[in-house]
C-alpha cells in the first residue's frame, strides 16, 4: 500500500479516510483556524463529536475544537489565515477615520493593524502581538463594543438596501414586462382577436367600433401599469430614505428587547469620570474569598456600578428635557 504524502495531499481528497470528492460528489471540506489543516465534515463529527482532540495530521500536535471549523473559501490557506487574522485585529482596532484629528494620525493607525497582521501571518513575535492586542482590548473595551456595535448597525443597513433594491427592481422588470407586452399588442391590435369580432360585425361602423375598443383597452393598460411603476418608484425612495435614516419600521419580533428609559435614554457613548485604582480594604477581603471566587464576583465590577449610580443623573436637566419631549410632540 503506497503512503500518502502528507506535504502534498491532493486537493479533492480528504487524508485522514482517503474519501476522494470524485467518487462522493457530496463531499465537504473543513478547516480549523488552529492549524488550517482540511479534513472533510465526516471526519470531523467522528472524530471531534466527543470533545476536543488532537489534529490527526502528523506533527501538529494542535488540540482542535468541534466548534472551531469551517468551510474553507479560499483555495489558498496562507490567504484563508491572513483574513481571519485580519477581522480579529480589526474587530480590536476598529476606529475609523472620523476619529482622528488628521489623517497623518489615521494612516498611523493603519501602519499599525498592518504590522500586527503581517506579525501574526508570518509568525513573528506572536506573544509579545497578541499581549498588545489583549492590552489594548482591555483598555479600550467601551469603544471597541461601541464601534462593533455601530459596524453591525450599518452592516445591517446594508443588508435592508440590498434587500429592498432586489425586491425593487424585480417588480420593475415584471411591470417593464408586461407594458412592452402591451405595447407590442397594441402595435398588432391583437389581430387574431380582431379578426374573429368582426367576423360577427354587421357592417363597416361596427368594425372600427370594436378596432376602437381594443385599442382603447390597450391603451387604458399601458397607462395603469405606468401609474403602478411611478408607485413603485415613489415607494421605494421614501422605504430607502427611512432606511438611511433609521426610521424604517421593524416587525414586532425584529424589535430590540430593551427597556424603556425616559428623558431620551440614560446611556452615554462614555463615562462622565476616569476610572483609576481603588482600594477597599474590607472588599480586598471578600475579593480573597473563595466562596466569592467561585461565585464571579469582580470588584472592578462593582466599583465601576457606584461610580455609575452616583454619576447618573448629573448631567440630566429636567427642564431642557421636558422642552425637547415638548418639540417632539409638537
Amino acid at each position: 500500500m503506497v503512503e500518502l504524502d502528507w506535504n502534498n495531499i491532493p486537493k479533492d481528497l480528504c487524508p485522514v479516510c482517503k474519501t476522494d470528492k470524485y467518487l462522493s460528489p457530496t463531499l465537504q471540506f473543513k478547516i480549523n483556524p488552529e492549524c488550517y489543516h482540511k479534513i472533510c465534515d465526516s471526519c470531523v463529527d467522528r472524530i471531534f463529536s466527543l470533545g476536543p482532540s488532537p489534529c490527526p495530521y502528523p506533527n501538529c500536535g494542535k488540540i482542535l475544537r468541534k466548534n472551531r471549523f469551517k468551510t474553507q473559501i479560499f483555495d489558498d490557506v496562507d490567504v484563508e489565515r491572513e483574513c481571519d487574522v485580519r477581522k480579529r485585529v480589526v474587530s480590536v482596532y476598529n476606529k475609523t477615520q472620523e476619529d482622528f484629528k488628521s489623517l497623518d494620525e489615521y494612516n498611523a493607525y493603519l501602519e499599525e493593524i498592518e504590522d500586527y497582521v503581517y506579525k501574526l501571518v508570518n509568525k513573528i513575535d506572536v506573544e509579545q502581538t497578541e499581549q498588545k492586542l489583549k492590552e489594548y482590548q482591555q483598555a479600550h473595551k467601551h469603544d471597541i463594543e461601541m464601534s462593533n456595535n455601530q459596524r453591525d448597525q450599518e452592516y445591517e443597513k446594508f443588508l435592508k438596501l440590498q434587500n429592498l433594491e432586489k425586491r425593487y427592481k424585480a417588480e420593475k422588470n415584471k411591470i417593464n414586462r408586461e407594458i412592452i407586452k402591451e405595447e407590442q399588442n397594441l402595435k398588432n391590435l391583437s389581430k387574431l382577436e380582431v379578426i374573429n369580432q368582426l367576423q360577427t360585425a354587421s357592417g363597416e361602423k361596427d368594425a372600427d367600433k370594436i378596432i376602437a375598443n381594443v385599442r382603447d383597452s390597450m391603451i387604458s393598460k399601458t397607462s395603469n401599469y405606468k401609474e403602478q411603476l411611478e408607485e413603485l418608484e415613489k415607494n421605494y425612495q421614501e422605504q430607502r430614505e427611512k432606511i438611511i435614516n433609521g426610521l424604517d419600521e421593524l416587525k414586532e419580533e425584529e424589535k430590540p428587547k430593551v427597556p424603556f428609559t425616559p428623558f431620551n435614554g440614560d446611556r452615554v457613548v462614555s463615562p462622565p469620570y476616569e476610572y483609576g485604582e481603588y482600594k477597599d480594604p474590607f472588599l480586598l477581603k471578600l475579593v480573597d474569598d473563595v466562596q466569592y471566587k467561585a461565585g464571579g464576583y469582580k470588584i472592578d465590577f462593582y466599583f465601576h456600578k457606584s461610580l455609575n449610580d452616583a454619576f447618573t443623573g448629573l448631567r440630566c436637566i429636567i427642564e431642557e428635557e421636558k422642552e425637547t419631549v415638548d418639540q417632539v410632540m409638537g
